[in-house]
Order: structure tokens, then C-alpha cells, then sequence
């Protein structure tokens, strides 16, 4: 997974400001600070060569209570969300540096009836490297190409109570940054962890059963664009423009759950510019055709999805006695992303198109359904 739930910040922004149902009493937050133990995971040799032992991560935050729209308020009473501020020095900072991010998150609650020891903590927003690959100051740097990146992490923790108010976290987990191939070098970090947190908490609110009010979401059909955009070498001074249009079915299920059907037809300039072929690629080569199917999980006005998809048409044939192919292609796509929903029935979308051998563009989407 090279590029995943993208630019969460932007779409947790959005819903913080956008609440359609705010009860009058003041704000309510509890601070909380986290340390992590980590370290790079060896996924390819360029990544390999960064090692050097553990490292820490840093993390100061705000968690807010559940005080979403409708939506969020009635199907997920035990879920709640926060920021936090992310920094850590690096494996070999000679090479990398520091890394720093904004991560906006969902606290998940593990039980649908009742609060609950175990949380899920998703998270996803912009991190910033110090020293990415340049091929003049930093060509040791074969990772990370760009100083701006998505930052993903994720936690499955457990909660202790304490003493005077606090409550402590101990959790396992890993953190990704990456580009989604928008510049290269891309083979992202992967930082898997272990994890220390303390936090305030309100001990009065209620750990008891609650009533949840469960929405039978809508079938619809739908269509969309979307914009991608990647470059294809090192220090690339080109860069390539991806359209795609999509249509499809939608199947709503009950509390946010929702299963897509798409067909998308993808018009990609890099094709023809790519590695040598062994065939020559007709005109045709430049568009993609395939159909995708994908789980989405609304949450209030954010839904966050993944899907997988087969070519139709592509170049990317089998010419390898191994049956790899062409051009680090395949005979399937994923799909994984966020949807924020600016109305009922119209949403934007980020999100990143994969092959098994990593990213392949990150997209920008707008999408309309039919009610």
C-alpha cells in the first residue's frame, strides 16, 4: 500500500467547520500526549539502506467528543475524533532528517452498544520531510521524492484508566508516508511502532449501553471526474496528466456501509513514454477501461473506502515468463481513498489508483449521485 487514505486533513477540516448539529454548551476537548517506539520497515532495498536501530515519535493532541452531524451523532455515539501534531528524527537523519505531520483522526469505539477498552485510531493527513531525494544534495535518499507527503497511521490501543482524571493507551501500530507517485523516488516509509499515551478524560460521561438510531443508507446510481497527476523518473522535469470518468451503482446498507460499482474509463499521457514495450503500442494504448468494486464506511459527512478493480483494456500485457508485467502494470487496480460530502448528493474525492507493485497517481475527484 503505497499511497493510502489521502489528505484526511483537509476533509476533517471541512467537517469540523461544517457541523449540521452543535449542542449549546461550550466546546469539549482533552489533551493528550503520545510516545512512540519506532522503526523502519525493510519493504525494498532502498529503504533497507535507512536503517539504523529505533527511533522516537512525538505526539501532541486534542480529542473532541462526538459532536458530528446527524449522521455521526445517531449510528456512532462511542466514536470520537481529534488532531494531532506529529514529529520525530528520523532513521539516518543524514539522509531523511525529521519528519513532522498534521493528522486529523477517528477514535473508533470497538463495541456498536456500548464504550468500550479497545479503540481504533485512524488517522491520515500532510507530512512534511526534511531532506528528500536530489539528486545533486541528497541522491542517497532513494525513499522519498518530495518534501510534502501523506502521512497514514493507524493504532489498534487498549485504555487504562488513572488516576486524577487521566487515562493511559497502550497501542500497536504503523505509520506510512508517501507521495502516491506524484514526484519520484516513492517507495514511501513504512514505521511500524509501539505506542505510549496519556490523555485527559471526562469520568462522568456515560460507559453504559445507549440507543443507537440505525440509517438505512440509499441505493443510487452515480458519475464522476477525476484528475491525476505523476512523473515517471527521478527528478523528473516532465510531468503527466490522467483523466478519468467514472459511472456506476451505489448499494447502501446500515450505518454508513456501502458497496460501488464502477466502470472507469482512464485516459493516462504517460503511457506511450513509459519503458520500452515489446510490442508497438497503438493509439488505443493511451486509455484504460476497467470496473472496479469497493466498500465504503461513511462516517457523518467522511466516508473513507478501498476497491479492486480489473482491466478491460490496457497495455500492460504479460511478456515475462514469471508473469509480471510491462511496465510494473497488472491485470488489476486498487483503488483506496476519502470522500467528503459537500452536500447530500455531491461529493469530492481523494484518492490513489495502485498496481501491486505500488501507487500509480494520486486523483482528485468530484462526484454527483443520483437521488
Amino acid at each position: 500500500m503505497k499511497f493510502a487514505l489521502t489528505i484526511l486533513f483537509c476533509a476533517f477540516s471541512f467537517y469540523s467547520i461544517t457541523q449540521e448539529e452543535t449542542p449549546t454548551n461550550k466546546p469539549n476537548y482533552h489533551i493528550e500526549f503520545n510516545f512512540k517506539g519506532a522503526f523502519l520497515m525493510p519493504h525494498s532495498g532502498a529503504v533497507k539502506s535507512l536503517m539504523n536501530g529505533t527511533f522516537p515519535v512525538y505526539e501532541i493532541g486534542a480529542e473532541f467528543p462526538n459532536l458530528g452531524n446527524n449522521h455521526f451523532q445517531n449510528n456512532f455515539p462511542y466514536h470520537k475524533w481529534g488532531v494531532m501534531l506529529n514529529f520525530s528524527p528520523l532513521s539516518k537523519k543524514e539522509v531523511l532528517g525529521f519528519g513532522i505531520g498534521i493528522l486529523p483522526y477517528l477514535n473508533i469505539n470497538l463495541n456498536k452498544r456500548k464504550e468500550s477498552r479497545w479503540k481504533f485510531r485512524l488517522a491520515s493527513g500532510i507530512g512534511f520531510i526534511e531532506k528528500p531525494f536530489n539528486n545533486i544534495t541528497n541522491p542517497k535518499n532513494m525513499v522519498i521524492g518530495s518534501y510534502l507527503n501523506n502521512i497514514t497511521d493507524f493504532t489498534l490501543c487498549y485504555k487504562i484508566d488513572l488516576p486524577i482524571g487521566l487515562v493511559s493507551k497502550i497501542g500497536l501500530g504503523m505509520q506510512h508516508f508517501s507521495n502516491g507517485a506524484f514526484t519520484r523516488p516513492n517507495h514511501g516509509l513504512n514505521i511500524p511502532y509501539l505506542s505510549l499515551s496519556i490523555k485527559s478524560e471526562n469520568k462522568k460521561q456515560k460507559k453504559g449501553a445507549e440507543k443507537i438510531n440505525i440509517t438505512n443508507e440509499k441505493n443510487s446510481f452515480f458519475v464522476g471526474f477525476h484528475y491525476g497527476t505523476k512523473t515517471l523518473t527521478f527528478a523528473a522535469e516532465n510531468r503527466y496528466h490522467v483523466f478519468q470518468f467514472s459511472g456506476g451503482y451505489s448499494f447502501g446498507f446500515k450505518r454508513g456501509d456501502f458497496i460501488h460499482i464502477q466502470s472507469d474509463i482512464i485516459f493516462d499521457q504517460s503511457i506511450p513514454f513509459l519503458k520500452e514495450y515489446d510490442f508497438n503500442p497503438k493509439k488505443s494504448d493511451n486509455i484504460l477501461a476497467g470496473i472496479l468494486s469497493k466498500y465504503e464506511k461513511k462516517f457523518g459527512q467522511i466516508g473513507v473506502f478501498f476497491g479492486l478493480g480489473v482491466y478491460l483494456h490496457s497495455p500492460f500485457k504479460k511478456f515475462i515468463p514469471d508473469w509480471t508485467f510491462v511496465n510494473n502494470g497488472s491485470f488489476f487496480y486498487n483503488r483506496i481513498g476519502i470522500k467528503y460530502y459537500v452536500l447530500k448528493n455531491i461529493f469530492t474525492q481523494i484518492s490513489a489508483r495502485s498496481h501491486m507493485q505500488g501507487a500509480d497517481n494520486p486523483e482528485f475527484g468530484l462526484v454527483y449521485q443520483f437521488k
